[in-house]
């Protein structure tokens, strides 16, 4: 049975609603390090040969090896001190400094929330996607694969990286098209009203729902609603799209299971 997106939206609602918010009314439209090793210092040995002597009546006569460096001196007695001499070692090669690995996450909901919004003003979703949580990224497919709204389909493959990302491109030129409904200002001059009182810290109970529905382990949660985009005369405004925020090990994601629901819903093609 093919589902349309409206029939999708609220079916998915409709059972996740014991357990998951969404933002009403706001719908508008690390590299690891890397290391080299040092080379050790080598050392070359060169040999010396053997210098043979032949003792005529008219003198001697010395012979080098051609490998080596060798000096030969006669005595008077007709014996031979020869001395060798060895190459220098190679010089030792330098170690590159190690690259610092890139810290996912935000330290707080509110620098969360300023990152997304920026993300929409500028148009770029790839910014919004890496603000995602891969916890919850893989229990929210999970819990999919534990219902049939998918239809036997994988949520991987479903909801990839380029088709998740292909539908915040698509809620990003919503906004920028009522943009241009609104004002002649250009997007770059819009502003949103985003302040840190517009974050709705998630209730212990509500949580514990969320968190027992995808078998996650978040510690704390907030959800922004209401939030204006306006344009830089403060002439024209209009109520833009939401968002929640949650918390796991003191670093701050995007909820991708909320802007799944609430925000990219309308934009994935599923089916």
């Amino acid at each position: 049975m093919k589902l349309t997106k409206r029939a999708w939206a609220v079916i998915i609602a409709a059972m996740l609603s014991s357990a998951l918010w969404s933002c009403e009314n706001k719908k508008s439209s690390q590299s690891g390090a890397s290391e080299a090793s040092s080379s050790a210092i080598n050392a070359t040995t060169s040999e010396a040969t053997d210098t043979s002597q032949e003792e005529t009546k008219a003198g001697t006569t010395t012979t080098a090896s051609a490998e080596t460096t060798a000096e030969s001196t006669t005595t008077a007695a007709g014996t031979t001190t020869t001395a060798a001499e060895t190459t220098a070692p190679a010089a030792a090669e330098t170690t590159p400094a190690p690259t610092k690995a890139v810290k996912k996450g935000f330290d707080s909901s509110f620098e969360a929330a300023k990152a997304y919004y920026n993300a929409y003003l500028t148009k770029n979703a790839d910014a919004v996607y890496d603000m995602l949580c891969e916890e919850e990224i893989e229990a929210y497919h999970s819990y999919l694969r534990s219902t049939d709204l998918l239809e036997g389909k994988n949520p991987q493959v479903v909801f990839k990286r380029s088709n998740v990302i292909s539908a915040i491109d698509k809620s990003i030129q919503a906004i920028h098209d009522i943009m241009k409904e609104k004002s002649d200002v250009p997007p770059e001059r819009w502003t949103v009203s985003l302040t840190e009182e517009l974050l709705r810290t998630t209730g212990e109970n509500e949580l514990a729902d969320f968190n027992k529905t995808l078998n996650t382990e978040f510690s704390s949660a907030a959800d922004c609603g209401y939030v204006y985009y306006k344009d830089g005369n403060d002439d024209h405004s209009f109520i833009g799209n939401g968002c929640a925020f949650v918390e796991l090990d003191g670093r701050w994601y995007l909820s991708y299971t909320t802007i799944m629901n609430a925000e990219l819903i309308t934009y994935l093609d599923i089916f």
